[in-house]
Formats: C-alpha cells, sequence, structure tokens
C-alpha cells in the first residue's frame, strides 16, 4: 500500500494548562495532529515512531480508529516524551518530564513508499542525517524544525537556540515555522531572496491568530488569514495545518487552496472540545473558500 501521508516524530503525552486546571495526559505531536488532519481529508496516513511502555493499547487503538497506521510505531524501554505545556497571555511555556528513544534506521526497515512526507521531530529524535535519507524517499517533503530549534535549561524547560543545516533544508520541498523558530535559522529580518537561499520550495510560516504567510518561489508571498472562531487550546495549529496542506497540495498542486484547506483544518482544531474533532469534509472546504476569498498576495 502507498500511504498518502507519512509522519516522521515522536508522539508525545501532553499535560495542558492555562491556569489552575491541567488536561492530560493526551496525545500529541506531529504524528498525531498532522496525522488527524490528514485523516479528515480522507488520507492514508502513516505514523513512524517510537512510544514508551506507559503509552498503551487503548491510545495505539484511537490512532488506528482515527485512519492512522501505527505498524511503525514502536515501543521501547523509555517512557513515551512528555511536555508540560501552560499558556499565560497568550504565550506559552513548555517542560519536558520524560525523553523517548530516538527514531533509528534499524526499526525503519522495509518502510512503505508515500506520496509525502513530514519530517517532525519534536526533541532531536530525528537525527539531521536520517532526515537526509528519509527526504531522498520522497518527491514531496515537509520539515517542522522545532525539534532542532529545542534546547532544555536544568529544570527540562524549552529554549530556542540557534540551527541551521543546509544539506537538509535543501532537500526539503515545504519547510513549516513559527516567527520565533524562523528566526532562530535566518535571524530577525527576513525577505524573499532570504527564504529563496535557504533551500525549501515553499515556506509556511504560522502566526497564530494573525494567520499563515505562505511563500513559494514560484508564486511569491501571500498572506493566508486565520478563520474566525473560539480558540480553546492552540496546541497542535501547526501540526494540523502543514498535515492539511500537504495531503492536499500532493493532490492538487495548488499552492494557496492547500493552504486555504490547511488554515480551515487548524481552525477546527483550536476550537476543538476533543482531539480530531475537525469538522466533515463539507465544513472543512466552505471554511476554505472563505479563507481564500480573503487571501492576499504580499
Amino acid at each position: 500500500m502507498k500511504f498518502d501521508l507519512a509522519i516522521v516524530g515522536h508522539i508525545v503525552l501532553d499535560y495542558v494548562s492555562g491556569g489552575e486546571l491541567v488536561q492530560g495526559p493526551r496525545l500529541g505531536g506531529p504524528c498525531t495532529y498532522a496525522g488527524l488532519a490528514a485523516n479528515s481529508l480522507g488520507a492514508k496516513t502513516l505514523a513512524i515512531s517510537r512510544v514508551g511502555e506507559d503509552f498503551g493499547s487503548r491510545r495505539l487503538s484511537f490512532l488506528k480508529a482515527h485512519g492512522i497506521s501505527t505498524s511503525y510505531i514502536k515501543t521501547t524501554s523509555s517512557p513515551t516524551t512528555s511536555f508540560r505545556i501552560h499558556y499565560r497571555d497568550g504565550n506559552r511555556t513548555m517542560r519536558v518530564t520524560s525523553i523517548c528513544d530516538p527514531i533509528s534506521d534499524e526499526s525503519l526497515s522495509g518502510l512503505p513508499s508515500s506520496f509525502a512526507m513530514h519530517i517532525g521531530p519534536v526533541l532531536d529524535e530525528v537525527s539531521p542525517e536520517l532526515a537526509i535519507r528519509l527526504a531522498a524517499r520522497n518527491r514531496i517533503v515537509g520539515l517542522d524544525p522545532q525539534g532542532y530549534l529545542r534546547q532544555l535549561d536544568s529544570n527540562g524547560v524549552v529554549q530556542v537556540r540557534r540551527w541551521r543545516n543546509p544539506s537538509l533544508l535543501r532537500r526539503i520541498t515545504v519547510l513549516k515555522a513559527s516567527e520565533d523558530e524562523l528566526a532562530a535559522i535566518i535571524g530577525q529580518k527576513w525577505s524573499s531572496r532570504k527564504l529563496s537561499a535557504l533551500g525549501p520550495e515553499i515556506m509556511l510560516l504560522t502566526r497564530g491568530s494573525r494567520g499563515t504567510i505562505i511563500w513559494s518561489k514560484e508564486n511569491g508571498m501571500f498572506n493566508v488569514p486565520a478563520y474566525e472562531t473560539r480558540v480553546r487550546d492552540p496546541t497542535g495549529a501547526g501540526d494540523t495545518l502543514v498535515g492539511a496542506f500537504l495531503v492536499t497540495w500532493s493532490r492538487t498542486g495548488d499552492l494557496l487552496w492547500s493552504a486555504a484547506i490547511g488554515s480551515s483544518v487548524a481552525s477546527f482544531a483550536v476550537a476543538k472540545t476533543r482531539i480530531g474533532d475537525f469538522g466533515t469534509r463539507r465544513q472543512i472546504e466552505s471554511r476554505a473558500m472563505q479563507i481564500l476569498e480573503e487571501t492576499t498576495r504580499i
């Protein structure tokens, strides 16, 4: 079987708080959110990850029930990677409480093919060398570099560090990053010239409620608005957006429609009352049409 999207990176267990109440542990990470987004569009998705014995069969069954193949989710003796995430006044702090074993070549034997692949490390679990080898397998490759940009202080609190790997970046089709993450790669001031020199063909710059800036070498730069909705929890919004974008882009080759679909699915994700509740295909496309109408060239 050829999958529509393969996603590589640790599935995590998140504990999320915005005040006194802490929700968790609950599923998180790019494999989860990008996979669920792809499933909402009818895509066949493969998760490539490592989890601990604490992850449990119930969570694997949930992923399977939502259209995500778990055949390449390997269980190890180390605990599942876990984050404590706290939101306050629009800012997020993250603390790591456990880290699972890295993903290795040995666990990828016989890996099936896919129309697109998304590489989404959360804490260096996918080495750049492995990412380069994985990127060589696919025509369309997405990268969320967050796991390469993170370092931990003595208390396990996540901090941003500088990172840039030209050998990997020039093999990437779609780079997804927040403003802080892009600044850690190319500096505070960015331009089309800097993005072009970076390597990827397409850049998705996520900006929360201000929407997404999409840039491509072929078509230039556009502002894709965020759909106005009540934000209950922004966790996983960027992963959701890029998962939906990659599936739609690989199917249609339509840059702005793919971005509008990504923004639409993300709008369901941030308003979610339960994980994976991303609306129907018809609802997603209806919102995407409105987003596309409001998309403007920069």
